[in-house]
C-alpha cells in the first residue's frame, strides 16, 4: 500500500441532530464534503486505518462504521428517496455525471423471469430440488464427523470422512435498536 504524505485534517465541530446540538470529538474518520473517486476513497480509508492504529480508537470507529452502514442502507432503500432520485434523473435524460466523475443512472434491477410455464424447465427444476435435498443430507452426515476422521455409515456400510472446515476470524457489531 502506498504511504500517504498528507493525513486528512480532523476537526472538532458541532453537529445539529434532530434532538439537540452535539459537539463532535476529534475522530480517526474523515469528514466527507464532496464526491470522491474510488482511488481517493481507498487513500482516505488507508489513512483512517492508520489513524486508528495510532490513536487506538478502534471501538468507537467500529461502531461509527456500523452506524454509517445502517444509515446508508436505510436511505438507499427508502422508496421516497429512490423515486425522487429517479424523477431528478429523468430531467437529465436518465443519466448524470457529477463533478467528481460519479455516474448516476436509471436502471432496472432485480429482474426476474417465471419459467414455470415450460414443462421441460419444471422437470429439470424438480430434479435439481431432489439433488439439492440429497446433497444436504450427505453434508449433514459429514458435518457431524470430526474433520479428517473416518466413520462408517451403519445403514449403508459406506466409509465417510469428516469434511474439512475453514473459517475467517472477524468481528460482529450489533447496534442498539
Amino acid at each position: 500500500m502506498a504511504k500517504h504524505s498528507a493525513q486528512p485534517k480532523i476537526e472538532t465541530t458541532e453537529v445539529v441532530s434532530p434532538l439537540r446540538i452535539v459537539p463532535t470529538q476529534p475522530s480517526a474518520l474523515p469528514q466527507l464534503k464532496e464526491g470522491l473517486s474510488k482511488t481517493q476513497i481507498a487513500d482516505m480509508a488507508d489513512a483512517a486505518v492508520s489513524n486508528v492504529l495510532e490513536d487506538g480508537t478502534v471501538f468507537g470507529v467500529a461502531e461509527a462504521l456500523a452506524t454509517m452502514e445502517e444509515f446508508v442502507k436505510a436511505v438507499r432503500k427508502d422508496e421516497r428517496y429512490i423515486q425522487f432520485l429517479r424523477d431528478e434523473l429523468a430531467k437529465h435524460h436518465g443519466r448524470l455525471i457529477t463533478s467528481s466523475g460519479a455516474k448516476i443512472e436509471m436502471c432496472e434491477a432485480g429482474v426476474t423471469y417465471d419459467y414455470s410455464g415450460n414443462a421441460e424447465w419444471r422437470e429439470l427444476e424438480a430434479e435439481r430440488f431432489e439433488i439439492e435435498r440429497r446433497k444436504k443430507t450427505i453434508e449433514e452426515k459429514l458435518r457431524i464427523i470430526a474433520p479428517g476422521r473416518i466413520s462408517v455409515d451403519p445403514e449403508t456400510g459406506e466409509v465417510l470422512e469428516g469434511a474439512q472446515k475453514t473459517s475467517k476470524s472477524t468481528y460482529r457489531i450489533t447496534l442498539a435498536r
